[in-house]
């Protein structure tokens, strides 16, 4: 059963969780304060080194959210989404 990972984006926080088979292995929040790509990786990468996984193992990367499509945190949160796609799409099988 493949991992994803799930942010939820919200007015005051934020939170990343590590998910399999739709139970949370695992997870990280912080406040909303204009880190979002650094709190975003660092999350990333804590949660993977805790779960001893290899980025390919987390299959997918879902964003959620009620704040509008322009507010900054969320086009920081697509842009990470998509490099983490193209760059686990770029490991050798």
């Amino acid at each position: 059963m493949p991992y994803t990972f799930h942010l939820k984006i919200e007015k005051e926080k934020s939170a990343l969780s590590l998910m399999k088979a739709g139970a949370v292995m695992a997870s990280r929040e912080w406040p909303e304060d204009r880190d979002m790509g650094r709190r975003l990786f660092e999350a990333i990468a804590e949660l993977l080194k805790e779960n001893n996984l290899q980025p390919e193992q987390v299959s997918d990367f879902v964003v959620a959210s009620a704040m509008p499509d322009n507010y900054t945190s969320m086009r920081i949160a697509e842009t990470v989404k998509k490099v983490y796609a193209f760059g686990i799409a770029s490991v050798p099988r």
